[in-house]
């Protein structure tokens, strides 16, 4: 009986997330205010959502210490000063009928976002008007700015502990080859830029981090990050008062990196590495030609997508389906710097074919060999995939915070809009602005044994 009592509250969360697919597109408003120097709070109301969702990020600069500030949220989320262990803040998260505390490491350009958020249920489905919110964000603030101490520096343990599992982690990523192929061509790519390090920096870093280096990174990651605060769904009625307790603009500064648009290649790398998998790897980098991140977007988005960025773009129905040359094929663009990344699997004795035949789509795009149905279909299905922000507070709260590093915060519909105006002349000039950049071939040996 204990044992169902302490899931009981997992139980009701996932009812209620249940019935969040069925209630179709929620509206919601956003309000955003500076507060500090280099502290934001934005705002997303909703009356449909029935969860709710809270996220402490900070933006500091991509660079020789990525490995330690990709480490500080990890270490920060296994206890504070009231809850000093995983198990006691466990229990406080199971008594706030199942809320979860994550944490999520990202790029933005040439700058590394890290994140911590907690996500609840509505405080209407609470028992007695409890205030699940105000709880959750109470606690992810205690979480950042009461950590837990030993001898004014992380404790040993927690730091060792965490150390393992981001290693790991990043050993991870390298045991899967399509993960490892595309991480190569970007170290390839990008290897005079700051955008070629790793998120998670490297193991080699990761060992090397002791708790008072840890500490240091922590207290410079609250001194000198942009900082977002995100709420959105439920009520979080606490939240300026709790930024008023911990935040002033004493020795705030924010120092974040200004990302590098290459518009075009001239020469073309090529590497291949040898790996004992069946399934050949290739990955081939491309410039886009921007200047910046809204540097003709629109046009430039929904060309990629008919490029390679759905089931009715060239890359698939031609490449994988018609000629049979790819497991999968598809193409993925990255705004934030402004490049566009192909990856397929493929076997490693069709290398020239596949790479020819992936040239020789974007060729067609760039002569306008491509019907008004396609430019529908890629519109249609960005607008799809863009609408969907809406389906959670989690989601719309993740949108939001991905923007930390622009100007402005923008809306999905903003974009859908955009994408509406393009016209084939505007897809046709986004194409030809595209250069190749680098190749990487992770060739099969055909002898097996690894995941691939």
């Amino acid at each position: 009986m204990k044992k169902e009592w302490k899931h009981f509250p997992y139980y009701v969360k996932m009812l209620i997330n249940y019935g969040i697919k069925r209630s179709g597109t929620v509206k919601y408003d956003l309000q955003n205010k500076k507060l500090f120097e280099g502290v934001e709070l934005c705002s997303v109301s909703a009356e449909g959502f029935k969860t709710a969702c809270a996220s402490l990020s900070f933006v500091m600069p991509l660079g020789e210490k990525a490995s330690l500030f990709a480490l500080v949220p990890n270490v920060l989320t296994r206890s504070c000063k009231d809850y000093p262990d995983v198990t006691s803040v466990e229990r406080k998260l199971a008594l706030l009928y199942g809320a979860e505390v994550v944490v999520d490491v990202t790029k933005s350009g040439e700058n590394q976002i890290l994140k911590i958020e907690t996500s609840c249920i509505d405080d209407r489905f609470s028992i007695g008007e409890e205030s699940i919110t105000n709880e959750c964000l109470k606690l992810l603030f205690q979480m950042v700015f009461e950590p837990r101490l030993e001898n004014g520096v992380f404790c040993s343990d927690d730091v060792e502990s965490e150390k393992r599992l981001l290693a790991e982690r990043l050993i991870a990523e390298n045991s899967d080859k399509r993960t490892y192929a595309k991480n190569r061509c970007n170290e390839i790519m990008f290897e005079n830029e700051l955008y070629g390090i790793h998120r998670y920096g490297t193991v080699e870093d990761i060992e090397k981090i002791t708790s008072e280096s840890l500490y240091d990174a922590y207290k410079q990651m609250l001194s000198s990050s942009k900082m977002l605060v995100c709420v959105s769904g439920g009520s979080f009625s606490n939240v300026e008062e709790l930024l008023e307790k911990y935040i002033s603009d004493d020795d705030r500064k924010a120092e974040l990196n200004e990302t590098l648009y290459v518009e075009e290649c001239e020469d073309v790398k090529y590497v291949k590495e040898q790996e004992s998998v069946k399934q050949g790897k290739l990955v081939m980098g491309f410039r886009l030609g921007m200047k910046s991140e809204d540097d003709d977007y629109a046009a430039r988005r929904v060309m990629v997508d008919l490029f390679g960025g759905s089931p009715h773009s060239k890359l698939f129905t031609v490449v994988r389906e018609k000629m049979s040359l790819c497991y999968y094929c598809s193409a993925m663009m990255f705004r934030q710097k402004g490049v566009m990344l192909v990856q397929s699997g493929i076997e490693s004795y069709n290398e020239e074919k596949a790479k020819n035949a992936i040239l020789a789509q974007l060729e067609d795009i760039k002569n306008g060999n491509f019907t008004d149905d396609d430019i529908s279909s890629s519109v249609k299905s960005l607008e799809d995939g863009f609408r969907s922000v809406s389906d959670s507070a989690e989601s719309v709260a993740n949108w939001f915070t991905s923007q930390v590093c622009s100007d402005k915060y923008l809306y999905p519909e903003d974009f859908i809009e955009q994408f509406k105006k393009v016209t084939r002349d505007d897809i046709i000039k986004a194409a030809k602005a595209v250069t190749l950049d680098t190749v990487f071939m992770l060739e099969g040996t055909g002898e097996g044994g690894v995941k691939e």
